[in-house]
């Protein structure tokens, strides 16, 4: 194998397959990148098995073949080079001479017949939709996927397809992230209906993505892999074969006390109080009343911190016990100036959502955190 290539485009390429690679993996070789030289471009692939990212990027290519080299390696010495043309060579023992201006490595490899089958897909039934969209909807619910490994049914975010519609849920038992858009502002295929749970992974990597001339990704299930064709990119996930809960059945209906508040003034008051807050519980207590909220917490070990952010709000006065982490999550994710607060009392959800005021945003978005007992 013998080629040249742009040291932008491969590192660019190289950078993309971080996320994927096992670092402290027991197979040693998916700790490597697989790079294959044939008709005018360099294929990279990346894999742990469950998650694959193929791409390629333009190449002149003087000997076909193949090897696999350690990923975070190799693309720390092409990270290095100078910003000039990359001649790379295989040589004897599968080791990889890099040459770049006057500098030289040579990286030692694995033979690419060693490397992991990589999964085929039929790309014939795939969805097109925004990846922008797809983006925004990853980025507003991420944060809510369990980190408990064992509960497999929450280990990702349901993505529904439908037509004129995309919903993205994610939930770990404790608060629930839910994002839809309702008007088809993506460009969804007439027609189509799809429900499948995308791996926590495979979410990180769809924000790495880039699309093609027409801002889409092309999408879909060919047997049990999920796949993702964004440009000159397919990223493929084994799929999560669990049933997601029924979501929409603990969203509260009752919540009769409504609250607007400014967004960033309480994301950095929650932040301050936080402080001192138990850093396993992460309790914060929050009153309302008339005009006001109180954020305050208590610690025996640290002391106490209290804090009084303005509100719109009429109603009698009340508490609720919530995650600190967990509004800060939502108040982080939210566009709007302003959120809005749906709350019953100290034993009940509290669901928040933006508040658009200069323009509707394209999406509906809403979040449900559970309550606290407060010691």
């Amino acid at each position: 194998m013998e080629l040249t290539v742009a040291k932008a485009d491969l590192q660019k390429e190289l950078q993309l397959c971080q996320g994927i690679v096992e670092k402290r993996s027991t197979i040693p070789i998916l700790s490597n990148v697989l790079l294959k030289a044939a008709d005018g471009k360099l294929q990279i692939a990346a894999t742990d098995l469950d998650v694959t990212i193929l791409s390629s990027c333009p190449a002149r290519v003087t000997t076909p073949g193949g090897v696999t080299i350690e990923a975070r390696r190799l693309f720390d010495v092409v990270r290095s080079l100078p910003d000039d043309d990359v001649h790379i060579t295989r040589q004897e023992n599968n080791s990889l001479l890099i040459e770049s201006g006057t500098a030289k490595f040579r990286l030692l490899g694995l033979p690419a017949e060693d490397y992991p089958t990589l999964p085929s897909v039929d790309v014939s039934n795939s969805i097109s939709v925004s990846l922008e969209e797809l983006k925004t909807m990853v980025g507003k619910v991420r944060f809510a996927i369990t980190h408990e490994e064992t509960r497999f049914q929450l280990n990702g975010a349901l993505l529904k397809v439908q037509p004129n519609k995309m919903e993205m849920v994610a939930t770990d038992g404790h608060r629930m992230a839910l994002i839809n858009f309702p008007k088809g502002n993506g460009k969804t295929t007439a027609g189509t209906d799809l429900t499948i749970l995308i791996p926590r992974k495979a979410l990180d990597e769809i924000l790495r993505l880039e699309s093609g001339e027409e801002g889409t990704v092309q999408f879909g299930v060919s047997e049990n892999q999920l796949f993702f064709d964004a440009g000159d990119r397919r990223l493929m996930a084994r799929m999560i074969d669990v049933n997601f809960p029924n979501y929409m059945e603990v969203i509260a209906r009752d919540n009769d006390r409504h609250v607007m508040i400014d967004r960033e003034r309480l994301l950095s008051t929650i932040r301050r109080i936080s402080l001192v807050a138990n850093e396993r519980t992460r309790a914060v207590r929050f009153d309302f009343a008339p005009g006001k909220l109180t954020v305050s917490s208590t610690n025996p070990e640290l002391g106490d911190a209290r804090e009084t952010v303005p509100i719109d709000y009429a109603g009698n006065p009340f508490f609720v016990g919530l995650n600190a982490a967990y509004v800060t999550d939502f108040l982080s994710a939210v566009d709007t100036p302003s959120v809005s607060l749906d709350l019953k009392d100290e034993n009940s959800q509290c669901i928040g959502r933006p508040a658009s005021t200069s323009e509707d945003l394209p999406y509906d978005y809403l979040y449900v955190v559970m309550p606290m007992r407060l010691a």
